[in-house]
């Protein structure tokens, strides 16, 4: 109950928020975007989000490039992948929860496993742009927090049965749990950022 009535209340404030962005600078735009997308990584303890920077009416990547307060802006250490199309994608990160992931020794096998060699994490984040270059590799789950057995699921082309933010074969409910955190974190940077206006 308490998820639906956040989640009815995050899309009403989305629409608020991006009239309100629409009406913004590409600096202010790009901004503020970026931070109700990275708000699960930035608040609530996800390891990582991906945005990309594609959009028809905005230069964005330019704007990214040009303007380091906007990278400053964000609180959180970032890797810049180009997609096969060769867009812009941001990678923001919690280095300490990446380092965290990548030690876990189900996620190392399955790294392995896809030809992965690192000792660091910055190390992994430079295989992962490389491969970026071709389409998007599966394991982009690990990048981004999600459980091993979701990515390994997924690896597979099993069923899913739930999709939130990743697709869900196992934990359902736990996972749900965090959907809700995730939507409450992008909810509050959002309501904050309506308010301030």
């Amino acid at each position: 109950m308490l998820a639906r009535y956040v989640k009815r209340k995050l899309n009403h404030t989305t629409v608020g928020y991006l009239n309100q962005c629409a009406s913004c600078d590409d600096r202010a735009y790009l901004e503020a975007i970026l931070k109700a997308y990275t708000a699960p990584t930035t608040f609530c303890g996800k390891t990582g989000t991906l945005v990309s920077l594609v959009n028809p009416s905005r230069d964005l990547s330019r704007c990214w490039k040009c303007d380091e307060s906007v990278r400053q802006s964000i609180p959180l250490a970032h890797a810049e992948l180009v997609n096969a199309k060769g867009s812009l994608l941001l990678y923001f990160y919690d280095l300490k929860k990446l380092e965290h992931k990548l030690s876990d020794r189900r996620c190392q096998a399955f790294l392995k496993n896809r030809g992965y060699e690192y000792d660091t994490a910055e190390e992994a984040i430079a295989e992962l742009k490389r491969r970026f270059l071709t389409g998007c590799p599966d394991e982009i789950g690990i990048f981004l927090g999600y459980p091993i057995s979701d990515v390994e699921a997924f690896a597979k082309r099993r069923e899913h049965r739930f999709v939130g933010y990743w697709k869900c074969y196992e934990n359902i409910l736990l996972s749900k749990i965090r959907f809700f955190f995730f939507d409450l974190a992008k909810y509050l940077v959002m309501r904050r950022g309506v308010q301030a206006n």
